[in-house]
Protein backbone atom coordinates (compact mmCIF):
# COMPACT_ATOMS: atom_id res chain seq x y z
CA UNK A 1 0.00 0.00 0.00
CA UNK A 2 1.46 3.18 -1.05
CA UNK A 3 0.12 6.92 -0.40
CA UNK A 4 0.84 10.02 -2.48
CA UNK A 5 0.18 13.47 -2.09
CA UNK A 6 0.30 16.25 -4.53
CA UNK A 7 0.05 19.75 -2.28
CA UNK A 8 2.35 23.52 -2.59
CA UNK A 9 0.50 26.23 -2.19
CA UNK A 10 -2.35 25.38 -0.29
CA UNK A 11 0.01 22.97 2.49
CA UNK A 12 2.89 22.74 3.12
CA UNK A 13 4.90 19.67 2.51
CA UNK A 14 6.01 19.21 5.86
CA UNK A 15 2.88 19.14 7.27
CA UNK A 16 1.93 16.75 5.19
CA UNK A 17 4.70 14.49 5.89
CA UNK A 18 4.61 15.06 9.47
CA UNK A 19 0.42 14.24 9.65
CA UNK A 20 1.47 11.19 6.91
CA UNK A 21 4.89 9.82 7.31
CA UNK A 22 4.56 6.78 5.31
CA UNK A 23 2.92 8.86 2.21
CA UNK A 24 5.27 10.27 -0.57
CA UNK A 25 4.81 14.01 -0.99
CA UNK A 26 4.99 15.63 -4.20
CA UNK A 27 4.84 19.48 -5.64
CA UNK A 28 1.74 20.33 -7.24
CA UNK A 29 0.27 18.21 -9.86
CA UNK A 30 0.88 18.28 -13.46
CA UNK A 31 -0.38 16.80 -16.42
CA UNK A 32 0.19 13.11 -16.32
CA UNK A 33 1.45 13.09 -12.80
CA UNK A 34 -1.54 11.13 -11.70
CA UNK A 35 -0.74 8.10 -14.00
CA UNK A 36 2.93 8.21 -12.98
CA UNK A 37 2.34 7.79 -9.40
CA UNK A 38 -0.49 5.09 -10.11
CA UNK A 39 2.03 3.30 -12.18
CA UNK A 40 4.66 3.37 -9.38
CA UNK A 41 2.71 2.16 -7.37
CA UNK A 42 0.50 3.92 -5.43
CA UNK A 43 -3.01 2.79 -4.07
CA UNK A 44 -4.16 5.93 -2.26
CA UNK A 45 -3.87 9.44 -4.42
CA UNK A 46 -4.57 12.61 -2.75
CA UNK A 47 -4.17 16.07 -4.96
CA UNK A 48 -4.59 19.00 -3.68
CA UNK A 49 -2.54 21.51 -5.03
CA UNK A 50 -2.11 21.25 -9.08
CA UNK A 51 -0.64 23.50 -12.04
CA UNK A 52 -2.90 25.91 -13.81
CA UNK A 53 -0.89 28.30 -16.03
CA UNK A 54 2.43 27.57 -16.84
CA UNK A 55 2.07 23.57 -17.51
CA UNK A 56 -0.39 21.78 -18.45
CA UNK A 57 -2.98 20.02 -15.37
CA UNK A 58 -4.07 17.13 -15.01
CA UNK A 59 -6.91 15.73 -16.81
CA UNK A 60 -10.23 14.07 -15.79
CA UNK A 61 -9.29 11.44 -17.98
CA UNK A 62 -6.24 10.47 -16.09
CA UNK A 63 -7.90 10.79 -12.95
CA UNK A 64 -10.66 8.61 -13.90
CA UNK A 65 -8.39 5.83 -15.67
CA UNK A 66 -6.37 5.69 -12.46
CA UNK A 67 -9.72 5.23 -10.29
CA UNK A 68 -10.91 2.55 -12.50
CA UNK A 69 -7.45 1.33 -12.05
CA UNK A 70 -8.13 0.20 -8.33
CA UNK A 71 -6.73 3.32 -6.75
CA UNK A 72 -8.24 5.37 -4.42
CA UNK A 73 -8.06 9.11 -5.39
CA UNK A 74 -8.87 11.75 -3.39
CA UNK A 75 -9.29 15.45 -4.10
CA UNK A 76 -9.26 18.78 -1.88
CA UNK A 77 -9.01 22.50 -1.89
CA UNK A 78 -7.21 23.54 -5.01
CA UNK A 79 -6.87 21.92 -8.06
CA UNK A 80 -8.19 18.70 -6.39
CA UNK A 81 -11.44 19.92 -5.61
CA UNK A 82 -12.26 20.78 -9.10
CA UNK A 83 -11.49 17.12 -10.55
CA UNK A 84 -12.84 15.88 -7.55
CA UNK A 85 -16.09 17.92 -8.32
CA UNK A 86 -15.76 16.74 -12.08
CA UNK A 87 -15.35 12.97 -11.19
CA UNK A 88 -17.20 11.64 -8.41
CA UNK A 89 -19.30 9.83 -10.51
CA UNK A 90 -16.21 7.60 -11.57
CA UNK A 91 -15.59 7.11 -7.57
CA UNK A 92 -13.42 9.78 -7.03
CA UNK A 93 -13.79 11.61 -2.94
CA UNK A 94 -13.82 14.99 -2.76
CA UNK A 95 -13.33 17.23 0.87
CA UNK A 96 -13.76 20.14 2.21
CA UNK A 97 -15.76 23.06 1.60
CA UNK A 98 -14.21 23.79 -2.22
CA UNK A 99 -15.14 21.20 -2.90
CA UNK A 100 -18.67 20.86 -1.84
CA UNK A 101 -18.70 24.63 -3.70
CA UNK A 102 -17.78 22.95 -7.07
CA UNK A 103 -19.97 20.37 -6.25
CA UNK A 104 -23.06 22.28 -6.15
CA UNK A 105 -22.05 24.90 -9.16
CA UNK A 106 -21.86 28.20 -7.06
CA UNK A 107 -17.70 28.25 -8.34
CA UNK A 108 -17.02 27.00 -12.14
CA UNK A 109 -13.63 28.63 -13.14
CA UNK A 110 -10.03 27.78 -11.40
CA UNK A 111 -9.80 31.37 -10.92
CA UNK A 112 -11.12 31.25 -7.28
CA UNK A 113 -8.65 28.92 -6.26
CA UNK A 114 -5.80 30.32 -8.74
CA UNK A 115 -2.58 31.95 -6.95
CA UNK A 116 1.12 32.38 -7.94
CA UNK A 117 3.23 29.92 -6.17
CA UNK A 118 7.59 30.62 -5.85
CA UNK A 119 8.76 26.93 -7.04
CA UNK A 120 11.89 27.58 -4.75
CA UNK A 121 10.11 27.29 -1.45
CA UNK A 122 7.96 24.46 -1.76
CA UNK A 123 5.62 26.04 -4.01
CA UNK A 124 4.22 28.54 -1.50
CA UNK A 125 1.92 30.69 -2.28
CA UNK A 126 2.67 34.42 -3.21
CA UNK A 127 -0.39 35.57 -3.69
CA UNK A 128 -3.86 34.91 -2.43
CA UNK A 129 -6.70 33.09 -3.67
CA UNK A 130 -10.11 34.45 -4.56
CA UNK A 131 -11.75 32.35 -2.15
CA UNK A 132 -9.66 33.27 0.62
CA UNK A 133 -10.76 36.67 0.16
CA UNK A 134 -14.22 36.40 -0.22
CA UNK A 135 -14.41 34.57 3.09
CA UNK A 136 -11.62 37.05 4.70
CA UNK A 137 -13.36 40.02 3.92
CA UNK A 138 -17.24 38.73 5.13
CA UNK A 139 -14.70 38.33 8.51
CA UNK A 140 -13.95 41.83 8.48
CA UNK A 141 -17.12 42.94 7.98
CA UNK A 142 -18.42 40.41 10.70
CA UNK A 143 -15.72 42.01 12.91
CA UNK A 144 -16.93 45.66 11.78
CA UNK A 145 -13.57 46.17 10.54
CA UNK A 146 -14.55 47.80 7.26
CA UNK A 147 -17.80 48.90 6.01
CA UNK A 148 -20.45 47.68 3.53
CA UNK A 149 -19.49 49.68 1.32
CA UNK A 150 -15.46 49.09 1.47
CA UNK A 151 -16.75 45.30 1.86
CA UNK A 152 -17.94 45.78 -1.65
CA UNK A 153 -14.86 47.59 -2.97
CA UNK A 154 -12.20 45.26 -1.38
CA UNK A 155 -14.40 42.27 -3.52
CA UNK A 156 -14.88 44.10 -6.74
CA UNK A 157 -10.27 44.96 -6.30
CA UNK A 158 -9.53 41.61 -6.24
CA UNK A 159 -11.92 40.51 -8.27
CA UNK A 160 -10.64 42.76 -11.18
CA UNK A 161 -6.74 41.84 -10.35
CA UNK A 162 -4.87 38.91 -12.27
CA UNK A 163 -4.62 36.07 -9.88
CA UNK A 164 -0.57 36.50 -9.49
CA UNK A 165 -1.33 40.32 -7.84
CA UNK A 166 -3.45 39.76 -5.35
CA UNK A 167 -1.58 40.11 -2.49
CA UNK A 168 -3.23 42.13 0.89
CA UNK A 169 -1.06 45.41 0.07
CA UNK A 170 -2.26 45.67 -3.68
CA UNK A 171 -6.42 44.73 -2.58
CA UNK A 172 -6.22 47.42 -0.16
CA UNK A 173 -4.85 50.32 -1.80
CA UNK A 174 -6.83 49.78 -5.20
CA UNK A 175 -9.87 49.11 -2.95
CA UNK A 176 -8.49 52.45 -0.62
CA UNK A 177 -9.03 50.75 2.42
CA UNK A 178 -6.77 52.44 5.02
CA UNK A 179 -4.95 50.15 7.73
CA UNK A 180 -2.58 52.12 9.42
CA UNK A 181 -2.51 49.49 12.60
CA UNK A 182 -2.48 46.22 10.34
CA UNK A 183 -5.75 45.09 11.76
CA UNK A 184 -7.44 44.48 8.94
CA UNK A 185 -4.48 42.45 7.06
CA UNK A 186 -3.76 40.48 10.55
CA UNK A 187 -7.54 39.49 10.59
CA UNK A 188 -7.04 38.10 6.96
CA UNK A 189 -4.26 35.94 7.27
CA UNK A 190 -6.00 34.18 9.89
CA UNK A 191 -8.60 33.06 6.77
CA UNK A 192 -7.77 30.24 5.12
CA UNK A 193 -10.19 27.80 3.65
CA UNK A 194 -7.83 26.49 1.21
CA UNK A 195 -5.49 25.16 4.21
CA UNK A 196 -8.34 24.04 6.01
CA UNK A 197 -9.92 21.95 3.63
CA UNK A 198 -6.05 20.05 2.47
CA UNK A 199 -5.79 19.62 6.41
CA UNK A 200 -9.57 17.90 6.52
CA UNK A 201 -8.13 15.46 3.47
CA UNK A 202 -5.15 14.62 4.99
CA UNK A 203 -6.11 14.22 8.32
CA UNK A 204 -9.25 11.64 6.53
CA UNK A 205 -6.14 9.76 4.94
CA UNK A 206 -4.27 9.46 8.42
CA UNK A 207 -7.66 8.21 10.16
CA UNK A 208 -9.01 5.79 7.31
CA UNK A 209 -7.43 2.22 5.59
CA UNK A 210 -5.94 2.39 2.91
CA UNK A 211 -8.87 -0.18 0.19
CA UNK A 212 -6.95 0.47 -2.97
CA UNK A 213 -5.81 -2.03 -4.86
CA UNK A 214 -2.47 -2.71 -7.10
CA UNK A 215 -1.41 -6.04 -8.19
CA UNK A 216 2.04 -5.11 -8.13
CA UNK A 217 2.09 -5.60 -12.38
CA UNK A 218 3.65 -2.74 -14.05
CA UNK A 219 1.62 -1.01 -16.36
CA UNK A 220 1.61 2.55 -18.29
CA UNK A 221 -2.23 4.19 -18.48
CA UNK A 222 -0.77 7.02 -20.08
CA UNK A 223 -2.54 6.79 -23.49
CA UNK A 224 -2.75 10.34 -24.21
CA UNK A 225 -5.60 12.59 -25.48
CA UNK A 226 -7.48 9.27 -26.79
CA UNK A 227 -10.56 10.48 -28.14
CA UNK A 228 -9.74 13.77 -29.78
CA UNK A 229 -9.00 12.98 -33.24
CA UNK A 230 -10.17 9.87 -32.64
CA UNK A 231 -13.68 9.01 -31.42
CA UNK A 232 -15.56 11.38 -28.73
CA UNK A 233 -18.62 9.17 -28.77
CA UNK A 234 -16.24 6.06 -26.88
CA UNK A 235 -17.92 3.86 -29.57
CA UNK A 236 -21.58 4.60 -28.70
CA UNK A 237 -23.89 6.21 -31.79
CA UNK A 238 -25.09 9.67 -31.53
CA UNK A 239 -29.01 8.51 -30.87
CA UNK A 240 -28.03 6.95 -28.18
CA UNK A 241 -25.73 9.16 -26.21
CA UNK A 242 -28.41 12.42 -27.50
CA UNK A 243 -30.93 10.41 -25.53
CA UNK A 244 -29.22 8.79 -22.56
CA UNK A 245 -27.08 11.55 -21.69
CA UNK A 246 -29.35 14.44 -21.13
CA UNK A 247 -31.27 11.90 -18.54
CA UNK A 248 -27.87 11.18 -16.61
CA UNK A 249 -27.55 14.79 -16.73
CA UNK A 250 -30.39 15.65 -15.38
CA UNK A 251 -31.40 13.52 -13.16
CA UNK A 252 -27.71 13.15 -11.27
CA UNK A 253 -27.94 17.21 -11.07
CA UNK A 254 -24.95 17.49 -12.58
CA UNK A 255 -27.03 19.88 -15.44
CA UNK A 256 -26.39 22.17 -12.80
CA UNK A 257 -23.30 23.51 -14.00
CA UNK A 258 -25.10 24.54 -16.98
CA UNK A 259 -27.74 25.81 -15.59
CA UNK A 260 -27.61 29.45 -15.90
CA UNK A 261 -27.87 29.11 -19.40
CA UNK A 262 -30.07 26.61 -20.04
CA UNK A 263 -32.54 29.31 -18.04
CA UNK A 264 -31.04 32.62 -20.09
CA UNK A 265 -33.33 32.78 -22.92
CA UNK A 266 -36.52 32.10 -20.68
CA UNK A 267 -38.78 34.93 -20.41
CA UNK A 268 -37.91 35.37 -16.19
CA UNK A 269 -34.54 36.21 -17.42
CA UNK A 270 -35.22 38.67 -20.16
CA UNK A 271 -32.45 41.15 -20.03
CA UNK A 272 -30.29 39.47 -17.96
CA UNK A 273 -26.82 38.03 -18.23
CA UNK A 274 -26.50 34.14 -18.58
CA UNK A 275 -23.62 34.74 -15.78
CA UNK A 276 -25.90 36.72 -13.75
CA UNK A 277 -28.76 33.99 -13.44
CA UNK A 278 -29.13 32.07 -10.67
CA UNK A 279 -27.51 29.17 -9.95
CA UNK A 280 -29.75 27.20 -7.72
CA UNK A 281 -32.47 24.95 -9.66
CA UNK A 282 -34.29 25.66 -6.03
CA UNK A 283 -34.45 29.77 -7.07
CA UNK A 284 -38.84 30.05 -7.55
CA UNK A 285 -37.93 32.47 -11.28
CA UNK A 286 -34.80 29.46 -12.14
CA UNK A 287 -37.38 26.72 -11.19
CA UNK A 288 -40.27 27.87 -13.47
CA UNK A 289 -37.72 28.82 -15.86
CA UNK A 290 -36.28 25.23 -15.81
CA UNK A 291 -39.95 23.58 -15.65
CA UNK A 292 -41.04 24.95 -18.61
CA UNK A 293 -37.79 24.03 -20.31
CA UNK A 294 -38.51 19.66 -19.27
CA UNK A 295 -42.00 20.11 -20.39
CA UNK A 296 -40.64 19.24 -23.86
CA UNK A 297 -39.07 15.50 -23.47
CA UNK A 298 -37.97 15.78 -26.80
CA UNK A 299 -36.65 19.42 -26.62
CA UNK A 300 -34.49 18.91 -23.62
CA UNK A 301 -31.88 16.92 -24.53
CA UNK A 302 -30.86 18.94 -27.52
CA UNK A 303 -30.70 22.28 -25.64
CA UNK A 304 -28.76 20.40 -22.50
CA UNK A 305 -26.66 18.65 -25.07
CA UNK A 306 -25.76 22.46 -27.22
CA UNK A 307 -24.97 23.89 -23.69
CA UNK A 308 -22.53 21.28 -22.97
CA UNK A 309 -20.93 21.06 -26.15
CA UNK A 310 -21.03 24.99 -25.79
CA UNK A 311 -18.95 24.84 -22.61
CA UNK A 312 -16.08 22.47 -24.59
CA UNK A 313 -17.42 19.76 -22.20
CA UNK A 314 -18.71 17.48 -24.23
CA UNK A 315 -16.10 14.41 -24.17
CA UNK A 316 -15.30 15.01 -20.64
CA UNK A 317 -19.12 14.36 -19.81
CA UNK A 318 -19.25 11.33 -22.18
CA UNK A 319 -16.55 10.47 -20.37
CA UNK A 320 -17.86 10.61 -17.03
CA UNK A 321 -21.02 8.45 -18.16
CA UNK A 322 -19.33 5.92 -19.91
CA UNK A 323 -17.04 5.51 -16.78
CA UNK A 324 -20.62 5.33 -14.98
CA UNK A 325 -21.49 2.67 -17.13
CA UNK A 326 -19.15 0.62 -17.01
CA UNK A 327 -17.78 0.50 -13.65
CA UNK A 328 -21.36 -0.18 -12.95
CA UNK A 329 -21.21 -3.31 -14.87
CA UNK A 330 -18.17 -4.38 -13.25
CA UNK A 331 -19.54 -3.98 -9.78
CA UNK A 332 -22.71 -5.83 -10.77
CA UNK A 333 -20.71 -8.75 -12.30
CA UNK A 334 -18.92 -9.12 -9.22
CA UNK A 335 -21.31 -8.69 -7.25
CA UNK A 336 -19.99 -5.48 -5.09
CA UNK A 337 -22.15 -4.70 -1.46
CA UNK A 338 -24.26 -2.04 -1.65
CA UNK A 339 -24.50 -0.87 2.21
CA UNK A 340 -27.49 1.28 3.72
CA UNK A 341 -24.92 3.88 4.65
CA UNK A 342 -23.51 3.65 0.66
CA UNK A 343 -27.07 4.05 -0.43
CA UNK A 344 -27.62 6.74 1.50
CA UNK A 345 -24.62 8.94 1.14
CA UNK A 346 -25.20 8.91 -2.69
CA UNK A 347 -28.84 10.03 -2.84
CA UNK A 348 -27.92 12.56 -0.03
CA UNK A 349 -25.17 13.91 -3.02
CA UNK A 350 -28.10 14.32 -5.44
CA UNK A 351 -30.78 15.34 -3.76
CA UNK A 352 -28.08 18.42 -2.80
CA UNK A 353 -27.23 19.20 -6.49
CA UNK A 354 -30.99 19.50 -7.11
CA UNK A 355 -30.79 22.15 -3.99
CA UNK A 356 -32.53 19.88 -1.64
CA UNK A 357 -30.81 19.20 2.21
CA UNK A 358 -31.85 16.02 1.94
CA UNK A 359 -33.28 12.77 -0.30
CA UNK A 360 -36.34 12.81 1.81
CA UNK A 361 -37.20 16.40 1.27
CA UNK A 362 -36.48 15.79 -2.58
CA UNK A 363 -38.96 12.59 -2.59
CA UNK A 364 -41.66 14.88 -0.41
CA UNK A 365 -41.45 17.67 -2.84
CA UNK A 366 -42.31 15.99 -6.03
CA UNK A 367 -45.33 17.16 -8.56
CA UNK A 368 -46.99 14.04 -10.49
CA UNK A 369 -43.83 12.50 -10.40
CA UNK A 370 -41.59 15.19 -11.38
CA UNK A 371 -39.70 17.14 -9.04
CA UNK A 372 -40.64 21.37 -9.34
CA UNK A 373 -38.16 22.14 -11.61
CA UNK A 374 -39.96 19.59 -14.27
CA UNK A 375 -37.54 17.11 -13.84
CA UNK A 376 -39.18 13.65 -13.94
CA UNK A 377 -37.96 11.52 -10.64
CA UNK A 378 -37.59 8.62 -12.81
CA UNK A 379 -34.78 10.69 -14.24
CA UNK A 380 -33.18 11.37 -10.66
CA UNK A 381 -34.17 7.25 -9.48
CA UNK A 382 -32.03 6.18 -12.35
CA UNK A 383 -28.95 7.92 -12.45
CA UNK A 384 -29.28 7.16 -8.29
CA UNK A 385 -28.98 3.45 -9.39
CA UNK A 386 -26.07 4.22 -11.77
CA UNK A 387 -24.05 5.36 -9.23
CA UNK A 388 -24.89 3.67 -6.60
CA UNK A 389 -23.96 0.42 -7.84
CA UNK A 390 -20.88 1.87 -9.68
CA UNK A 391 -19.47 3.71 -6.15
CA UNK A 392 -20.63 0.26 -4.26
Amino acid sequence: MKTTVFTGPSLAPGQARELLPAAEVLPPAKRGDVYRARAGGSTRILVIDGTFAHELPISTREVVDVAQDGAQIFGASSMGAIRAAECWPAGVRGVGAVYRMYRMGLLDSDDPVAVATDPDRDHSAVSVALINIRAAVRRLRGLRLITSSQQDALIHAATALYYPDRTWRMILKKAGVGDPDGAIREACAAVDIKRADALSAVHLLAATPDHGEFDGVARTLDRGPRYFSHDPLLGYDRPRLDTELPRFLAGSGRYRKYLRWLVADEPEFDGIAAKDCPRSPRNPLAEKALARVFQDRREIPRRLMEKVASFGQFETEVMLWHAVLRLEAHKLGHDAEVTPDHEQQVRGSVARLHGYQTWESLTSDLRDGNLPSGIPFEWVEEACVRLIHARA
